[in-house]
């Protein structure tokens, strides 16, 4: 084939590409540490006494562990702990989605197709949920599941006219 006529078949083929990126990066969500008992007889769930901290340095948190539950104790029966509502973080998130796309003429400005690559979660992170926050119970303090998707991969064809 003349090297004019491999130029442009390249170029039809490699040329035109167009790529897409979104990163989405969250600190962790607050939540609320409550006791497995009721202490104040009223039906809802009672707060522990806050008797330390509670948050544990970036480099002691794992899945087993994430928060330190003998910082908070029980109150004494009818009375309320006081711990506040929203006191402690579960872990950040961060997500990669991105696109890769081109159109292809097949008649003129008037017949295209449009072939669409797309990655949701492209890195794969795990997105971890919030931890058990029921102080006196034997799951206290540990992450347990997930939320969102593992990577997803989506491909299309469309044909516009």
């Amino acid at each position: 084939l003349p090297i004019h006529f491999q130029h442009r078949i390249a170029q039809k083929m490699l040329g035109g590409w167009q790529v897409n990126g979104l990163v989405a990066l969250q600190t962790g969500l607050p939540f609320t540490p409550t006791l497995n008992t009721t202490t104040v007889n009223t039906g809802t769930a009672s707060r522990p006494y806050r008797v330390g901290n509670g948050t544990l340095p970036s480099d002691q948190q794992s899945l087993q562990h994430w928060f330190d539950t003998s910082a908070f104790t029980s109150p004494a029966l009818y009375t309320y702990g006081d711990a506040g509502r929203n006191i402690l973080f579960g872990p950040g998130r961060s997500n990669v989605d991105t696109s890769l796309f081109k159109d292809f003429a097949l008649r003129g400005d008037r017949l295209k197709l449009r072939f669409q690559a797309e990655a949701y979660n492209a890195l794969n992170h795990p997105q971890f949920d919030l931890p058990n926050a029921t102080i006196g119970s034997a799951q206290a303090g540990v992450i347990s599941g997930t939320v969102g998707n593992p990577r997803l991969l989506q491909f299309s064809l469309r044909l516009q006219f």
